[in-house]
């Protein structure tokens, strides 16, 4: 029995709609429901109502609708801590793609509204499954900031600064340099070499 009791339903719902919506781990979705109530002088239960508000397209009372939106600016920008610098391999751009598209997914359930609250759980579980595994794989720990570099990372990828030649994916293919100038035309049309 992992339901949730009915008196903490509302709560639980929003932190799945927060973590949708900011993108973040439950947690900090968590954190931002506090931070905001405790900002806006208001109850959990109303603050979750507001943030249920907000995921839905409405708009929460406006002290409310404030709070809400600080918290969650603030976690967005949350900055990671200094490192020092170090010389990382990024993760296949595959991979990123795919886990892309089962987080894009997941917010999508999150945000529609909940068949039950077995259902809410799972989608919650499995959308802060993939965020953690998203931030780890990006090596970031705010999950903005690694939601944001994935997106670049396959965005690079997708614009071809990442892609293969042909001789990478036929190594007895003739070696040909791509994009270094701009092609020529003969009097007749024919590409010059």
């Amino acid at each position: 029995m992992n339901e949730t009791p009915p008196r903490h339903a509302t709560g639980e719902r929003a932190v799945t709609v927060l973590m949708a919506v900011v993108p973040c781990g439950a947690d900090t979705a968590r954190r931002i429901l506090a931070d905001a109530a405790r900002a806006a002088g208001a109850g959990l239960r109303e603050t979750a109502e507001a943030a249920l508000a907000l995921g839905g397209g409405g708009k929460p009372p406006s002290a409310l609708g404030r709070a809400l939106a600080d918290a969650m600016d603030e976690a967005r920008s949350a900055t990671e801590p200094a490192e020092q610098p170090y010389t990382r391999l990024l993760p296949d751009p595959g991979t990123i793609r795919d886990l892309l598209k089962r987080h894009r997914a997941l917010r999508r359930r999150a945000l529609a509204p909940p068949e039950g609250t077995a259902e809410d759980t799972a989608v919650r579980d499995e959308l802060d499954d993939a965020t953690y595994t998203l931030c780890v794989l990006m090596g970031r720990r705010n999950a903005h900031t690694a939601l944001r570099s994935a997106e670049l990372l396959v965005g690079a990828e997708w614009l071809g600064t990442t892609t293969r030649t042909g001789r990478d994916r036929n190594p007895d293919a003739p070696h040909r340099l791509r994009g270094t100038g701009a092609r020529r035309r003969g009097v007749q049309g024919h590409d010059i070499p």
